[in-house]
């Protein structure tokens, strides 16, 4: 009788190098960085215009330029799904 000694293994986990440059593409990230920041500059505007126009400091509706790139994102899977394009993920 032979016994054979091997590492043990678990059958559940397979161990792979996962790296994040390798599934989201360097244009994605650019785009949302714009989104962001166009999303900033849009609130930093609304919050002097409202600040002229109310002549007090406070949040109104202008703080939803900070979601623009949630919503981007909201609105494009939106039209994806409804025109039924099966492509990359962006």
């Amino acid at each position: 009788m032979k016994i054979e000694r091997r590492a043990p293994t678990n059958l559940f986990r397979q161990e792979r190098k996962w790296r994040l440059r390798d599934h989201i593409r360097i244009a994605t990230v650019a785009k949302y960085a714009v989104l962001t920041l166009a999303g900033f500059l849009l609130f930093r505007a609304g919050q002097a215009h409202a600040l002229a126009e109310r002549g007090y400091e406070a949040l109104g509706g202008e703080v939803f330029a900070l979601f623009l790139p949630i919503f981007y994102w909201m609105i494009s899977r939106i039209i994806r799904d409804a025109l039924g394009i099966k492509g990359k993920k962006t």
